[in-house]
């Protein structure tokens, strides 16, 4: 027969193996999945925009995050969708909190899925726009930062004009982000043909991280300007969560949830 005594012994130590257990695992908790944090960029740009519509000017703040090889765009606004980049995995993800849903896109994918005529008809509109950049010897600070005015032209199907102040002492490099957006990019509809090549070329003209800019745009007679202004700038710690679709969130096909344009996410 067991005695009694050494059944409460043995409760004992169970409780204290238990409770010990449960410290580990709250001391480890918070660095591997609730408090995961990396180390990157947080910059938050205001963004104008007037004459949609005849709706006035509105205006909206953009909150960009950029840590371990990702990026994050949380807009503002009740119907504002958000924006998680990964170039790695070649996955742009967009998030309706509203709905609760989300989107990814496989940027290669539709890539390859314009291939075919459709594809053509594509590089052949986006091929006939020029651009050329004009750096001048406009200076100019803008909050914290000292910035150099660049004019740029883009002219084809749509006409836009730019006024792009840049701070060439910020060190930040968004090409990656920005490659996965754009369709003369190396991966985009243009890659490598010779008018995507002169596209990128005169951008990079552009030295520096764009603080300030504002753009007159002009497509089939509908007039649009917008501003985007970068109001911080700052190396901090940010949530790992950040770069996740939350697990409560449902998937969508595409054409079913609307694509957004993050203005604010890059120049």
């Amino acid at each position: 027969m067991t005695n009694p005594a050494d059944l409460k012994t043995t409760a004992r130590r169970i409780r204290i193996d238990r409770t010990a257990a449960a410290v580990v695992l709250a001391t480890l908790l918070p660095i591997t999945v609730a408090f995961a944090e990396l180390e990157g960029y947080y910059i938050e740009t205001l963004n104008r925009t007037s004459g949609i519509q005849d709706e006035g000017t509105s205006e909206d703040l953009t909150k960009t995050y950029l840590a371990g090889d990702k990026m994050a765009v949380i807009n503002s606004g009740p119907d504002a969708t958000d924006m998680i980049m990964d170039p790695n995995a070649g996955i742009i993800t967009f998030i309706n909190h509203a709905e609760k849903e989300y989107l990814e896109i496989d940027v290669n994918a539709v890539m390859e899925s314009l291939s075919g005529p459709a594809g053509e008809q594509m590089r052949a509109m986006i091929g006939d726009m020029t651009v050329t950049v004009e750096e001048t010897d406009q200076q100019r600070r803008i909050g914290e930062w000292e910035t150099r005015l660049y004019r740029v032209n883009k002219s084809g199907m749509m006409g836009i004009e730019q006024n792009i102040w840049a701070a060439a002492d910020v060190d930040i490099d968004v090409t990656r982000y920005t490659d996965m957006m754009s369709l003369s990019g190396p991966g985009g509809v243009l890659a490598s043909s010779p008018a995507g090549i002169a596209q990128r070329e005169e951008m990079s003209k552009i030295k520096g991280y764009p603080i300030l800019t504002e753009t007159q745009l002009d497509m089939m007679g509908t007039q649009m300007t917008t501003e985007t202004e970068v109001q911080v700038i700052r190396w901090e710690s940010i949530p790992a969560e950040i770069f996740r679709v939350p697990d409560a969130y449902s998937a969508r096909e595409m054409g079913m949830m609307g694509m957004p344009t993050a203005s604010g996410a890059h120049p």
